[in-house]
């Protein structure tokens, strides 16, 4: 992952160092065999001039049949080079472990822990590739990567280690060479955001131990300052899923919030005095895992750095990580979920899109004081989400003094709802004779007269709205029956209404044109700030900015504006959220004013041909 910390990109200078370390060392050896040295040198060539592909080839070559020469060792090396350079990280990883194995002498090992200690940056595993880079400090026997390998442990034990890992790394590693920088690292941590007492013992012992450490002076400096060049950093913890069944999702989210950050820096902003807190986003994988999503926020969590968290896209994942942070006190923002109660979880949780009580409330009143409709039906999927939207629609009809003439669910895919809309014409045509008799009954009030309810010519028209929160896959499904069953009804939805294949489908459109729906979410493409944001987003990231993105944007963004407010703890970031009031981001208007921490602003959408146009 991409980071934004100065004092890293030097990582990505490695991909040119080794290299040259590499052929430097390859000189020195004399060829017994000119294939061979031909072989190898062209494709060190077609490496250092980035046609990896090519030269990878070269290697693999040299490498069939396990034949022995004297460029075995280095085609090992250079073929996992080759494959870190082309994304292949676990090929890279295999050749370096194969290298190491079979060959615990070379001069090319040295060069493979650091590469490993690369990948595993990469792979934001930062412990193990702090352990890697000291290795080489500890064991290397070229100078000059050494003092590299020296620069890049440094980089991770400051910028990229919690508190909780620095204290396990202290306490499994003892080495001269070091000890001195994980002593440091801890000791900063320990001084400025955990124990004081253990950091200035930590600091004693080690300069006890070794009075004539090279950072001895920096070691002093820190026991008496207390650490306080640290206590500006300020960490943004950020959990999604990055890879499994919901990367698409978890990427673009990702990339939303990268976006806002580049947009404060890392220096971020501040009107008084002081010096303002660096910004940071440490970013985590949840694998589309529960498990894996809980063992990373725990981790966060652990850190007194990280100052708030954003995190996942899938609800129920998102309700379990929020608790976890709720009973830490940390602020934590669920940039994607709808599902009732997780703004609930407690006064650190705060839920950006509104739920689906708020979307299914919104959207009966509209329907009743602006359709004037009356009598309604659903059909909604027997799930969660069907659930909720079905339950809070409901009882806002029941609130308002309308009706509920039928609720139907189905489970599993749609196909036919043959037997769902006959029962739905059925109730209808008992609640027209019911109310004839009982008209019939009032002066100047004729009967109404007795209809075939099994011809489908007839329409049904005394149902005044049919509402229908449905997955996205089932809406054609849906709506294609509804109006072969001739309910003569203006169509609700919910949320997931807003998709492009409603507005790019002219055969669907038929069926849905029309359509009211209830969504926190909505792009004027013609707005000129949207024009702007899209513009500007599409030349910094390279992509055009979807559904995610934006969801992360807006998250992200509300979260910095609370933290440029002096915000620099945990308390004082959620104290800035309560306050922020109306919050107009890309997608629409945030308000939490409310006892669940739950976005309550809900736009109603309606259908028109190829576009979704505002009603309110």
């Amino acid at each position: 992952m991409e980071k934004q910390f100065s004092r890293l990109r030097q990582l990505a200078l490695m991909a040119g160092v080794l290299p040259l370390l590499a052929f430097a060392a390859f000189a020195q050896e004399r060829p017994s065999s000119r294939e061979v040295e031909t072989q190898f040198k062209q494709g060190v060539d077609f490496f250092n001039n980035g046609r990896y592909e090519e030269a990878l080839a070269l290697f693999d070559g040299l490498l069939q049949g396990n034949v022995a020469h004297q460029r075995l060792t280095g085609a090992l090396y250079m073929r996992a080079r080759c494959a870190y350079q082309l994304g292949r990280l676990e090929t890279a990883v295999r050749t370096l472990e194969e290298l190491q194995q079979n060959f615990p002498r070379s001069n090319y090992v040295q060069h493979a822990h650091a590469l490993l200690g690369m990948i595993a940056s990469q792979k934001e595993e930062y412990l193990d590739a702090a352990v890697e880079f000291i290795w080489v400090m500890e064991t290397g026997r070229n100078p000059a990567l050494r003092n590299q390998a020296s620069e890049w442990a440094r980089a991770i034990l400051e910028d990229y280690l919690s508190l909780s890992e620095l204290r396990r790394l202290r306490k499994s590693y003892t080495g001269a060479k070091g000890s001195p920088l994980v002593v440091t690292a801890l000791a900063r941590d320990e001084l400025a955001f955990g124990d004081r007492e253990a950091g200035e013992k930590l600091i004693d012992d080690f300069l006890r131990a070794s009075p004539d450490t090279p950072v001895r002076a920096e070691l002093e400096q820190l026991r008496r300052t207390g650490g306080d060049p640290v206590a500006t950093v300020c960490r943004i913890g950020v959990v999604l899923p990055l890879t499994g069944f919901n990367a698409d999702a978890g990427m673009g989210v990702y990339r939303g919030i990268k976006y806002a950050h580049m947009g404060v820096g890392t220096n971020g902003h501040n009107s008084g005095a002081q010096s303002p807190p660096a910004i940071q986003l440490v970013v985590r994988d949840s694998e589309s895992s529960m498990v894996r999503a809980l063992k990373v926020t725990q981790d966060l969590l652990d850190d007194p750095t990280v100052v708030a968290v954003i995190g996942e896209v899938e609800s129920s994942i998102t309700g379990a990580i929020a608790a976890l942070a709720n009973a830490k006190g940390v602020p934590f923002l669920a940039p994607a979920a709808t599902e009732n109660g997780i703004g609930g979880l407690g006064e650190n949780v705060f839920q950006v899109n509104a739920d689906r009580e708020h979307k299914g409330r919104a959207l009966a009143e509209y329907a009743f004081n602006y359709l004037n409709a009356r009598t309604f039906v659903t059909i909604a999927p027997q799930d969660d989400y069907g659930q909720q939207m079905a339950d809070g629609f409901s009882a806002a009809v029941d609130s308002l003094g309308g009706e509920i003439v039928a609720q139907k669910w189905y489970y599993g895919e749609p196909q036919d709802l043959g037997r769902t809309f006959k029962a739905i014409r059925e109730a209808a045509f008992r609640k027209a004779q019911k109310d004839s008799v009982r008209n019939s009954q009032q002066p100047h009030e004729s009967r109404s007269p007795i209809v075939n309810r099994e011809a489908i010519e007839v329409p049904v028209n005394n149902i005044n709205a049919i509402f229908l929160p449905l997955h996205e896959e089932d809406i054609r499904l849906v709506a294609t029956q509804r109006a072969y069953y001739n309910l003569q009804s203006n169509i609700l939805g919910g949320d997931n209404w807003y998709t492009d294949d409603i507005t790019k489908s002219k055969e669907l459109q038929r069926y849905v044109d029309g359509a009211i729906f209830a969504s926190d979410y909505f792009i004027n493409l013609d707005d000129t700030r949207f024009k702007q944001f899209r513009n500007d987003f599409r030349i910094r990231m390279g992509t055009t900015p979807e559904k995610w993105e934006i969801l992360g944007y807006d998250t992200a963004s509300l979260l910095l504006k609370a933290m440029q407010q002096d915000a620099r703890n945990r308390n004082q970031i959620r104290q800035a959220l309560r306050r922020t009031g109306v919050f107009s981001g890309i997608k629409g208007e945030i308000d939490w004013r409310n006892a669940g921490n739950v976005n309550s602003k809900v736009n109603i959408l309606q259908i028109r041909g190829a576009q979704v146009v505002k009603l309110r």
